[in-house]
């Protein structure tokens, strides 16, 4: 059975659609998009979404409305993850989507790390055990696994959005923040490392726009190139190269670097410094740069379901 679907991740930092046809279990992308929405901004220190923040995400699903429409979407699938679950007015969020004729679902961490792992073996179906890593807004899911099956996750409570707010207070950083930034990290992944007991070899599959960013200004991306992006391997030469790029400069300086989102010109230091202290903690050299996230998890979800019939 074929079935044309939409999946929206309203996620921490960003609010994301994929349109696609799903049949036998293959998924076929027709259109994708993104907004800033930054939907958990001060949900940590608050423990409310604001309604500002409420707003620009409303308006965001509006628009992707109006393209779920245009392509005769017969299914649609609306996810949302850490900002709401860490929310105490997410019912109002919630019920403000709904009146737009969308229902979302609110996600646990081991569903958002288990959709984003299956969705990357499925498709470059590595020949060694694998580690996504879906750096966030608001939260960073890693999985490790073998083949389709999932051996290890770990939902860390702290995303780029997460990170900004909480170390960095200077525009460009200071090099106390940075260091502060970094030691944080590493401890949180150092303990993640001894918990997982990943095997040796194995490959890093990278989600999210912080590592996709890395692929759009190295390569100068006018406009962003999901195939191109997609499948590109990054060194952690590449991260810090970048990292050190933007973190020497100021927020407004960086909004001018050709291939980064200006809604990411405060969060990707914060994001680049997560990458590189991975690479050091875990001794890799390379990431692959997936576009499979989320969207397209849930979508092979409902490919699979179809197949079933």
């Amino acid at each position: 059975m074929k079935l044309r679907i939409a999946t929206i991740d309203i996620g921490t930092n960003s609010t994301r659609l994929l349109i696609a046809e799903v049949e036998n279990g293959f998924v076929k992308p027709l259109y994708k998009t993104g907004r800033v929405t930054r939907l958990g901004r001060g949900v940590k220190e608050t423990g409310y979404l604001s309604q500002e923040s409420i707003e620009r995400t409303v308006a965001a699903l509006k628009e992707f409305k109006k393209k779920i429409e245009e392509f005769q979407v017969e299914k649609v699938v609306a996810v949302t993850t850490e900002a709401a679950r860490l929310a105490k007015n997410a019912d109002e969020f919630l019920i403000k989507v709904k009146s737009l004729g969308i229902e979302v679902k609110i996600l646990s961490d081991r569903e958002e790390a288990e959709l984003v792992y299956v969705a990357n073996v499925s498709h470059f179906k590595p020949a060694v055990p694998a580690v996504t890593v879906d750096l966030g807004g608001g939260s960073t899911e890693i999985a490790y696994g073998k083949g389709e099956k999932l051996l290890y996750y770990e939902s860390l409570k702290f995303g780029v959005v997460v990170l900004l707010e909480r170390f960095i207070k200077n525009d460009p950083p200071s090099a106390s923040e940075l260091e502060s930034l970094e030691r944080f990290i590493e401890a949180e992944l150092e303990k993640f490392k001894s918990r997982a007991g990943i095997e040796r070899p194995f490959r890093v599959f990278g989600v999210g726009g912080t590592i996709t960013s890395v692929v759009a200004m190295e390569e100068a991306m006018t406009v962003y190139d999901s195939e191109k992006v997609h499948g590109y391997v990054v060194t952690c030469q590449l991260i810090e190269k970048w990292f050190k790029k933007v973190s020497s400069v100021s927020v407004e300086e960086r909004k001018r670097i050709v291939g980064l989102e200006e809604g990411r010109a405060d969060v990707i230091v914060p994001g680049l410094a997560f990458f590189r202290v991975f690479c050091r903690v875990f001794g890799v050299k390379e990431i692959t740069v997936s576009e499979l996230g989320l969207l397209y998890g849930l979508a092979l979800k409902e490919a699979k379901r179809c197949q079933k019939g």
